[in-house]
């Protein structure tokens, strides 16, 4: 991976932690995320995180609060996956238990962090972002929940060449696919994918 490497080892105060991540994070993000500065920390962020459970607790000396380089990378890779979809609360005090070594296997997609989940939903959209069939797209290559089948839905009058394959997702929620649909290949437009969907979602608890 080009960029700058992780300095090993490293310690600093809270103002060097969220400059070095800042500085770190983009070569970590998916590429429509690399350049935009809704993804940075600053000192206030990190203060939360660590309240939270989500970043351990910070060393002293004197009186100064001192971050080490796990800290770095439990930061670093708490953004990672916070930007593939993943909730602060269901990585809550995961991050605390892994190793340094895990840590950087997650950070630099070696591994994946396995979150349960008991939302229909996020399971689904989860789906989306794991790697998919390299044959033609199909409307079958994100299968529905077990629960679930899948129910073919006529296109509008007038439109014929094409059908849809409806999903329900979870009560009162549906994914309508068509055959002809693009299917997202790569992570990064995976990735991309889940964020609309969910944004979808969310822009409806602010509709009348």
């Amino acid at each position: 991976m080009s960029g700058q490497t992780l300095p090993n080892p490293w310690n600093g105060n809270l103002d060097d932690l969220a400059a070095l991540a800042n500085t770190l994070l983009p070569q970590y993000l998916p590429l429509d995320r690399s350049s935009r500065t809704q993804d940075e920390v600053n000192p206030r962020l990190i203060r939360h995180y660590t309240t939270q459970g989500l970043l351990d607790a910070p060393l002293k000396e004197g009186r100064e609060a001192r971050y080490t380089r796990r800290h770095l990378l439990q930061l670093l890779t708490l953004r990672r996956l916070m930007t593939e979809g993943h909730s602060a609360q269901a990585l809550q005090s995961l991050l605390s238990n892994q190793s340094d070594d895990a840590l950087e296997a997650l950070l630099v997609g070696k591994s994946q962090l396995q979150v349960q989940s008991t939302n229909p939903a996020l399971d689904y959209l989860e789906a989306l972002k794991r790697p998919l069939s390299t044959s033609a797209p199909s409307a079958r290559a994100v299968p529905p929940p077990p629960s679930q089948s899948p129910s073919p839905l006529p296109l509008p009058a007038g439109d014929s060449s094409s059908r849809y394959t409806r999903i329900t997702v979870a009560p009162g929620i549906e994914v309508h696919v068509s055959r002809d649909a693009r299917l997202p290949k790569t992570p990064a437009e995976q990735d991309a994918l889940a964020r609309q969907v969910v944004q979808a979602l969310t822009g409806l608890r602010s509709t009348p």
